[in-house]
């Protein structure tokens, strides 16, 4: 693997690491900082936070030992699923009276309340009603990155005015940060849309790669050089975004769709094998419109609906018993057809079942509940919980493209009034965004 692959990865603007200087500050036996910080973790449904403030409570860890206080903390753990958290908080309970228990109780719904973060449907996909591409144009290949042997992706958002033209642009996230962004938002901006006589927001990801792409080979030897998974799971943001990243690349070229089952365990290590390519199998029926992850049997049979969204237009509305024709090589499949894609298509992609822990966005998200703006940012496009979150922190980014969003829904006063606020954080972007609404 190139030098420039992991120096992009922590190029990144990672803005905060509070797991890590919380960590480190209880190694120092600093306990009033590792305590301060990981309070501050816990509105993000931090299980981690949740859990190491149980342990210092029980064991007097810059306080006087507080049995209520620790066994709230672990119940709030336990909520929010830490592993150890239910086993810990079985044993203290044998020997707590009912008065303690009360008492925990009522802190553990108090903590309850502040949380912010709470869990978060990874898998769902977003079925918009938006206007198709008429126009593309590809980004020119930077000739620097392309001297280099540079590859990646840039996934942009931005506004689509009535005559189908894109205005305002951004980067929500890229891959190696600021190498291929320029040309990426060059070639948006000449792109036409269908007119639909009103804006749009959008979000498109373009991919870039030399001599047949990223190979997962040269990913895999990455993660394991620089001990990437290890020191994720340990909890470092900056190891858990850049992880997401190279995860989240491998993914966008794989031909196979993947199901991150929530049910499943998180991997003990990295899972290459998955993103071997697998055959699509073809519908032996028709009159199927919407979304669904099902499991068939060896004769292409299937067996179960795992999960289901049928659109109003559907003339099936229970796919059990029906049948997938082709090679079968895998036990899970991704039906996907919808109305607002012209070609009308249904497939039947490989949709590879595996921990939710092979999933970029997995690890994003624990970068984000670590800490990471970064990572609290990309969250935020797709989750509101993340929005408000960083909206309460006045987060220029989030603060234009969420007042935009509010425009296009109606609310057009506090729309304006966050991309005043955004203009006043000086993010380029919320001028244009108000400009397009004058």
């Amino acid at each position: 693997m190139k030098k420039w692959l992991f120096a992009a990865l922590f190029g990144c603007n990672v803005a905060q690491a509070d797991m890590l200087e919380a960590l480190k500050a209880y190694e120092n036996k600093n306990y009033s900082e590792a305590q301060q910080d990981f309070i501050k973790l816990l509105p993000l449904g931090n299980e981690s936070a949740a859990f190491n403030l149980g342990a210092m409570a029980y064991q007097g860890e810059g306080q006087e030992k507080d049995l209520n206080q620790a066994l709230a903390y672990f119940m709030l753990a336990a909520e929010l699923e830490h592993p150890q958290a239910k086993n810990i908080l079985r044993d203290l309970v044998t020997n707590t009276s009912e008065q303690q228990l009360e008492q925990a109780n009522q802190l553990f719904e108090q903590l309850k309340r502040r949380l912010v973060i709470v869990a978060t449907d990874l898998d769902k996909p977003v079925v918009d009603n938006l206007p198709q591409p008429v126009k593309r144009v590809n980004p020119e290949y930077p000739v620097e990155a392309a001297r280099k042997g540079q590859y990646g992706y840039v996934q942009l958002r931005f506004l689509v005015d009535e005559q189908g033209r894109v205005t305002a642009v951004d980067t929500l996230d890229a891959y190696p940060a600021k190498v291929f962004d320029r040309a990426s938002i060059r070639a948006i901006k000449r792109w036409r849309y269908e007119p639909s006589g009103q804006k749009h927001l959008m979000k498109v990801r373009l991919s870039y790669s030399l001599s047949g792409g990223v190979k997962v080979s040269a990913v895999e030897e990455t993660v394991a050089d620089h001990n990437l998974w290890d020191y994720a799971v340990a909890g470092s943001p900056q190891h858990q975004l850049a992880l997401g990243m190279l995860l989240s690349l491998i993914e966008i070229q794989s031909s196979n769709g993947f199901w991150y089952n929530p049910e499943l365990p998180l991997a003990a290590k990295a899972d290459f094998s998955i993103y071997k390519k697998r055959a699509e199998l073809q519908p032996d029926f028709d009159g199927f419109w919407g979304y669904a992850v099902v499991r068939v049997a060896a004769d292409g049979t299937i067996t179960e609906q795992l999960k289901t969204e049928f659109e109003p237009r559907s003339e099936i509305t229970n796919l059990v018993g029906l049948k997938l024709k082709g090679k079968v090589e895998t036990d899970v499949y991704r039906l996907h057809r919808r109305s607002d894609i012209r070609s009308g298509r249904l497939a039947a992609k490989p949709s590879i079942e595996v921990s939710r822990s092979m999933s970029g966005r997995f690890w994003w998200e624990q970068a984000a509940k670590n800490g990471s703006l970064t990572a609290q940012r990309i969250m935020a496009a797709y989750d509101e919980q993340w929005e408000n979150y960083l909206l309460s922190k006045d987060d220029a980014e989030v603060m234009a493209w969420t007042g935009t969003r509010l425009i296009l829904e109606g609310q057009r006063e506090r729309g304006l009034q966050l991309l005043e606020q955004a203009i006043a954080k000086n993010y380029k972007p919320a001028t244009e965004l108000k400009k397009q609404f004058m």
